[in-house]
Formats: structure tokens, C-alpha cells, sequence
């Protein structure tokens, strides 16, 4: 995600008219990611994008007003994770709650 300043791209139909925005074309293609910011985002053209290397990661995109003084639009959007919840159990030792007294007093009454 990020303003990549390729304004003369047209994502809707992956087709660009600068060398340099035809080369970040062809790499977006060649690594298959998907770009998902289809509205303008400055102005009339789309410079801020939201590459994914699946479809489904991104979802909702919505272009919002600036934020401040900032000539870009806000974008919102919700990536879709699946995490998996790793809990280790770890058994410890409480030594600081052992009843040494007790202990010394029982070993003590031994033979």
C-alpha cells in the first residue's frame, strides 16, 4: 500500500501509455498481485494503491477526503487474516511458595 505515483495507469483494464508505468504494470502482472484502489486518489488519478497477492485479502476499499492538508485522499480498507493462536503451555516451578519450615520441621523427626 502506498502512493506509487503512476497516474497514467488504468487499472480497471491493466493498460498504462509511460514506460515507467507500463513497467510497474508489468510487474504487478508478473508477480500476480492484485490491485485493488479503483477510484482516484488524487485529483483524477489513482496514485495511492493496495497490492495483495491474493484477491480475497482486501476487501471494502473506500476512498475517503484528505485528511488534513494533504492533497491525497484517505483510503480505507480491511485486510482479511486468518491467524492461527500458538498457546504453548509452559509449566513453572513456584519454589518462593514451598513450605521450607514445614519441610525442615517433618525431615528433622526422621531417623
Amino acid at each position: 500500500m502506498g502512493d506509487f505515483n503512476h497516474g497514467h495507469i488504468q487499472w480497471t483494464y491493466l493498460q498504462s501509455t509511460g514506460r515507467e508505468d507500463q513497467e510497474l504494470l508489468n510487474l504487478v502482472q508478473d508477480s500476480f498481485l492484485s490491485q485493488h484502489v479503483l477510484e482516484a486518489t488524487r485529483g483524477e488519478n489513482v496514485l495511492d494503491i493496495v497490492l495483495s497477492s491474493q484477491k480475497e485479502f482486501v476487501d471494502n476499499v473506500k476512498i475517503c477526503e484528505p485528511l488534513g492538508c494533504s492533497d491525497h485522499n484517505q483510503m480505507r480498507f480491511i485486510i482479511k487474516v486468518k491467524g492461527e493462536w500458538n498457546r504453548k503451555i509452559r509449566y513453572r516451578n513456584k519454589f518462593h511458595k514451598g513450605r521450607y519450615k514445614d519441610m525442615r520441621e517433618y525431615l528433622a523427626k526422621i531417623d
